[in-house]
């Protein structure tokens, strides 16, 4: 019998966590996987540390996912897409104890810088994303709890994490996982209707004003915005991300980013099609995928100050 479902069968009160602005493979794993541990009959509670984009609103169950922890009772902690207590600082922050005292179960396919002693983990750092290591690690042992439902979530970092199948991974395998899922009945349409061609009117005027500030700094492209300024335009986040969707096509920069001011902090994400952007991002303690990664510094003086700082240093790292 595997570790796994050791753990999961003398488990029956369930609360699992993904990261805080979660994305698609954070969202489906959750999803996913809880999803399945409801129909072996565990009681599955959902959270996040921030309220996640309405863009993931089409899927079942997004309605349980609560922003607010109860920090009550529960057998198992599972920690999906993320293994670093930094991701769910808001939910953690003082908390230390209590976290420390439970049980805890990780799915990543992130590099682990710091995880704590208390859990079992489940990663492979050569995965394209989290959904793919929880099929790998659950359809031998639960293959016929899986349905339409479990295999749509999972179906999600298809076309997210792998840059619907362009980021130079495994094609192997994705596709092989691909074809699992579809012989499952994952819903494809859903997901691409939804994360493709599901893009609103105040998106679309977002990213016009994000082209209207693209800089071109030798072979880096850039554009800026205060998450402040999304109010205006009624979206989130992950809405707003889709510039770097588009803007990654064009065929001269090595890197494409976003430099988005929140609070004191300065956040960038990285994308390339050849450059290890992944090496860059570690230069500014922290990293993620070889050709989407991101990382966060702290205001300096001014927001323009430090984004010049920022882009200088991506030149010198180039």
């Amino acid at each position: 019998m595997s570790e796994l479902k050791k753990i999961i069968d003398k488990t029956q009160k369930v609360a699992i966590f993904c990261h805080e602005n979660p994305d698609w493979d954070a969202i489906g794993s959750m999803l996913g996987l809880g999803n399945l541990l409801e129909k072996l009959w565990k009681e599955v509670f959902y959270f996040s540390p921030d309220k996640p984009s309405k863009t993931f609103s089409f899927l079942k169950w997004f309605e349980k996912i609560k922003n607010t922890f109860d920090y009550g009772y529960y057998n198992l902690f599972i920690f999906v897409d993320f293994s670093e207590y930094a991701r769910i600082k808001t939910i953690y922050r003082w908390k230390e104890k209590y976290f420390s005292e439970n049980q805890i179960l990780v799915f990543d396919h992130h590099q682990m810088l710091n995880p704590p002693q208390n859990r079992t983990i489940i990663s492979d750092t050569e995965s394209t994303s989290t959904c793919e290591i929880i099929l790998e690690n659950t359809l031998n042992i639960w293959e016929e709890y899986y349905d339409k439902e479990i295999a749509t979530c999972l179906y999600l970092w298809l076309t997210t994490d792998s840059g619907n199948f362009r980021y130079d991974k495994n094609h192997e395998r994705i596709l092989k996982n691909a074809l699992i899922l579809i012989q499952l009945w994952a819903d494809k349409k859903l997901v691409i209707d939804n994360f493709i061609n599901n893009k609103t009117l105040w998106t679309i005027n977002f990213l016009k004003t994000l082209l209207n500030r693209v800089n071109i700094e030798w072979e880096i492209l850039y554009s800026y915005y205060d998450v402040d300024e999304l109010k205006d335009y009624d979206i989130d986040n992950e809405q707003a991300s889709y510039w770097l969707t588009i803007l990654q096509e064009i065929s001269w920069p090595k890197i494409t980013m976003t430099i988005r001011k929140e609070d004191d902090l300065v956040k960038v994400s990285l994308r390339s099609k050849d450059t290890n952007v992944e090496k860059i991002a570690k230069n500014f303690w922290w990293g993620w995928h070889i050709h989407a990664s991101w990382f966060t510094q702290t205001i300096k003086k001014n927001f323009n100050i430090t984004k010049k700082e920022i882009i200088k240093k991506v030149q010198t790292l180039l």
